[in-house]
């Protein structure tokens, strides 16, 4: 595949991503007084859209299943930023929007830490400071942006302290 076809593909499977999060988001409308109805709406408020980049040769994958505690792990390094959303995993007949981690280099790019490079085709999410992570036992591999947990996020939002400048 040449480089415009890659491009118009990875446009499209953002397209396809960013469409299933608005309907779900339409889905599950906010509360009484609440900011957001589920992480859906919250991540097309304030996530970003990310574009696939391949796996650096010198980063290993981690464990699959791990990709919170793996995406933890890669951010500890300098230049290295935490993100949490959902991805578009394309099954190889299937895609599917499902919760992830990654990290980001340059706040575009999706360098994946857990599966292997081609799986995750479309990404959007909120780059989380370390004042949202950093906390974190090594082994805890459940989602920061847990609404079920933290139901303060659809309340409130996200807090301050945790959004990457």
């Amino acid at each position: 595949m040449g480089k415009s076809q890659t491009n118009r593909a990875a446009a499209a499977a953002a397209r396809e991503l960013a469409a299933t999060v608005t309907s779900w988001a339409t889905s599950a409308p906010p509360v009484g007084t609440a900011r957001y109805g589920s992480l859906y709406g919250l991540l097309l408020d304030v996530g970003e859209s990310f574009t696939p980049a391949p796996r650096p040769a010198d980063v290993v994958a981690g464990a699959m299943g791990f990709c919170y505690a793996n995406a933890v792990t890669a951010a500890s390094l300098p230049g290295w930023a935490y993100v949490e959303g959902l991805a578009l995993l394309d099954t190889g007949g299937t895609r599917l929007p499902v919760p992830h981690a990654w990290v980001t280099t340059d706040g575009h790019t999706a360098v994946d830490v857990t599966w292997p490079d081609g799986k995750g085709v479309a990404y959007l999410g909120v780059r989380l400071a370390p004042a949202a992570w950093a906390g974190r036992p090594f082994w805890d591999s459940s989602p920061v942006l847990d609404v079920h947990a933290r139901p303060t996020l659809l309340t409130h939002g996200v807090p301050g302290d945790w959004l990457m400048p």
